[in-house]
């Protein structure tokens, strides 16, 4: 139980990766609060995890909202762990994205976390303790999504500032960077991008929730204790080797070579 005795606060909890990451924290003996939009999903995410015997519950939260994360912040009797999660996506180009959109993703995205390891850092600063932030793919390189990867490529930056403000008050904080992740809002994707990554993967398949969820919990943990400022990738190999890959695949069919 290497979380025993701490509380984490986990947004965008109440469904897909933000609720794989409060089990696994809960798991790891974590009191766990499930943030959320949506107060009567991650009441469910929350009862099920005190149904299986561990230590959690719901609020609602607005992530980009100043005045709501003050008062959830308010309401933990004490925070040793943030998990900034809580996205949302347009799948627009520069040329389609509207402004309304854009300010939608970059405020709940980037802004989002920012208002959150303000709000959290007077709690947090009492003990030390851990801030992760998801990024993803879209944050190490380029996607079709603009505002989406304007705003991961931000939190990745807002993710080292913060590590290195807040290292004198022994407080760690790091970004994970998944792919695809096999969740029920994948289904959501356009015709063809998930056989398309799959094929960019070279793990050739997505990732599921309780694999990503697990390098959040390594990096909120003491296992951890000297990362910090440091950019976790959870991708099958996108990020680092998709384009050889992708070339390989490309070569061995213009060659004429099956598999």
């Amino acid at each position: 139980m290497p979380l025993a005795g701490r509380t984490a606060l986990v947004t965008g909890a109440a469904q897909g990766l933000g609720a794989a990451i409060a089990a696994a924290l809960a798991r790891a003996g974590a009191a766990v609060v499930l943030a959320d939009i949506s107060e009567a999903r991650a009441q469910e995410q929350a009862e099920d995890l005190r149904q299986s015997g561990w230590t959690a519950r719901a609020i609602a939260l607005d992530v980009a909202d100043a005045a709501a994360w003050d008062a959830a912040i308010a309401g933990c009797a004490r925070l040793d762990i943030l998990v900034n999660n809580a996205a949302v996506i347009v799948r627009t180009g520069i040329a389609t994205t509207t402004p309304a959109d854009w300010r939608r993703v970059l405020e709940v995205n980037l802004t989002g976390a920012f208002l959150g390891m303000r709000a959290a850092f007077p709690k947090l600063r009492e003990r030390g303790g851990a801030i992760v932030n998801v990024s993803s793919t879209a944050g190490l390189i380029a996607h079709h999504d603009a505002a989406y990867t304007a705003s991961k490529w931000g939190l990745r930056g807002l993710t080292k500032s913060a590590a290195l403000e807040l290292a004198p008050f022994g407080i760690r904080v790091n970004s994970v960077h998944p792919a695809t992740i096999a969740t029920p809002l994948t289904d959501q994707a356009p015709p063809g991008l998930l056989a398309a990554n799959r094929r960019a993967i070279p793990l050739g398949r997505e990732a599921a929730a309780e694999e990503v969820a697990q390098a959040v919990l390594f990096l909120a943990s003491d296992a951890a204790s000297f990362v910090t400022g440091a950019e976790l990738a959870v991708d099958g190999g996108l990020s680092s080797a998709g384009v050889a890959h992708l070339r390989a695949a490309v070569q061995r069919q213009l060659a004429g070579i099956s598999a």
